[in-house]
């Protein structure tokens, strides 16, 4: 047994001596040792992108491309608001759900307008009611440029800015304005009834005069039937004439913006002391008596050129025209031939561009107030 164990360990070194020498007899190489665990690298994520915060901002422009015309204001303002409403202030990146505070000065308002209101979103528009004082709307003899100050206040944020507008002459009555939407010229004619006044006081003296004249014993309106007018109307020709009113062209048409026309047109007061009326002009001189008198007048216009009607009967019925620009030049008999004539050629083109007809009656159920005069 023992000779058996000692023949296997003999064996086995062999082998072993063998292995040894078979590789050159050389150790064989350690082992390269195991890989060391990488330390963990410190990450950091990529940043997240967000919009900038903008701060509080405000704009504000005026109707027409910044032009304000008073005589709109005055005539039309009181039914219709949105005419007095001439100021659009847009309030941006304000935070919503606050409470905001708007501020808008002005030599042209009997005080500053202050304007309180819940935030409703970041991007808010506002055309609020303006306190303009009137008397000096009225004053305006012509074009100049009045300054707005506009400031919004927003949570501990005041942000301020201005508009310098122009602010056109009283006497300029909005003919016609452009639309954008359907490129068409819309037809604003009802503002000369604006500078219709039948209350004004001068109309009280003219009258008697008229009077005097004999032409007529006392003015009835329609109270003695459609045969009474014409007398009516000749009695005031007449007296009018006999002031000697001259024509003077004073129809000068200025474009706002490209997108508004106007014209210059003489309050009565003006055209009496002037002593000069243009088309436009003495048909509103005209038609202030004859409402005043109870009749109803109607403005007639045809391109470049504007005369007046008076129906003969309340009710409508049929139309009497005269032609204003001979009230110097001719006798009743004569302005009533040419206003026939002319009322028979424009009758048919009513409606199309440049022709247009305003009934002061309709015109006042419509708002269309007259423009006080300035003693």
């Amino acid at each position: 047994m023992k000779a058996v164990l000692r023949a296997a360990f003999l064996l086995a070194l062999g082998l072993g001596i063998g292995f040894w020498y078979g590789r050159g007899g050389r150790p064989a190489p350690p082992l390269p040792p195991p890989p060391l665990a990488a330390a963990p690298v410190a990450t950091v994520p990529p940043p997240v992108s967000r919009p900038p915060r903008l701060g509080l901002a405000c704009s504000v422009t005026a109707s027409f491309h910044d032009n304000v015309f008073p005589s709109l204001v005055l005539s039309l303002g009181g039914a219709h608001p949105e005419y007095a409403r001439c100021l659009t202030v847009t309030v941006l990146h304000a935070p919503v759900g606050r409470s905001c505070e708007l501020r808008i000065e002005s030599a042209l308002f009997t005080a500053p307008l202050v304007y309180a209101a819940t935030v409703p979103s970041e991007s808010w528009v506002l055309t609020p009611d303006l306190p303009w004082n009137y008397a000096a709307l009225r004053g305006f003899s012509q074009n100049q440029p009045e300054l707005f100050v506009v400031s919004v206040t927003a949570g501990s944020r005041t942000v301020q800015t201005t508009l310098t507008a122009n602010v056109h002459g009283i006497n300029e009555a909005v003919s016609r304005v452009y639309d954008p939407d359907t490129g068409d010229w819309e037809d604003t004619s009802v503002c000369y009834a604006a500078f219709v006044n039948e209350d004004h006081p001068w109309i009280n003296g003219l009258l008697q005069e008229a009077l005097a004249r004999g032409g007529v014993d006392h003015f009835t309106g329609y109270e003695l039937g459609a045969a009474s007018v014409l007398p009516q109307l000749q009695a005031i020709w007449d007296a009018l004439a006999a002031r000697r009113l001259s024509y003077v062209d004073l129809a000068t048409v200025s474009s706002s913006g490209g997108d508004v026309d106007t014209q210059y047109v003489r309050f009565l007061d003006q055209s009496v002391r002037d002593q000069g009326a243009n088309c436009v002009d003495a048909s509103v001189l005209l038609a202030s008596i004859f409402r005043r008198i109870g009749l109803r007048p109607v403005l007639i216009f045809r391109p470049g050129h504007c005369f007046i009607g008076v129906y003969d009967a309340p009710t409508g019925g049929q139309l009497i025209a005269l032609e204003t620009t001979a009230l110097s030049a001719a006798p009743f008999a004569a302005a009533l031939s040419f206003g026939s004539q002319e009322l028979q050629t424009t009758i048919p083109n009513l409606g199309t561009p440049g022709f247009s007809e305003v009934d002061i009656a309709l015109a006042r159920e419509q708002g269309v107030r007259p423009i006080g005069f300035e003693p």
